[in-house]
């Protein structure tokens, strides 16, 4: 699993968070759907973040220090600072705005099962048809 993996997480939160957004909104009201919308996006906007330290961390050379500690130095006060108007606002659903932080992290828990299941089929697969 690589950063294609993120990519694909990014792709599938964001189908499935307007799912949830539009579901959220009719049945529970826009304020719960946007507050599930937006948190969705900053949950989104977190890993990409740290996805883009990440590999300035772990790519092969020199290090650019500098950019990685701008690029920390800014998520941290404006990404948590957002987050926390989000929450403090008292316009949005906290229970939304839960469920929108972790959504992402829900999908890629299930990204991961749904990926262990695939390769231990395959494997039962193969031992299968290798045995007399």
């Amino acid at each position: 699993m690589g950063f294609e993996f993120l990519r694909r997480v990014h792709r599938t939160s964001i189908i499935s968070g307007l799912v949830l957004f539009s579901v959220a909104s009719t049945y529970l009201g826009f304020t719960v759907g946007a507050s599930l919308a937006l948190g969705c996006l900053w949950s989104l906007a977190n890993i990409f973040v740290i996805e883009i330290l990440v590999k300035q961390v772990t790519t092969p050379g020199p290090t650019n220090r500098l950019r990685v500690t701008l690029v920390f130095l800014v998520k941290v006060p404006a990404l948590y600072g957002i987050g926390a108007l989000l929450l403090s606002t008292g316009f949005f659903s906290i229970k939304g705005l839960v469920l929108g932080f972790s959504w992402p992290l829900a999908v890629i828990v299930l990204k991961v099962l749904g990926l262990a299941i695939v390769r231990a089929n395959a494997r039962k697969a193969i031992s299968e048809t290798v045995r007399p």
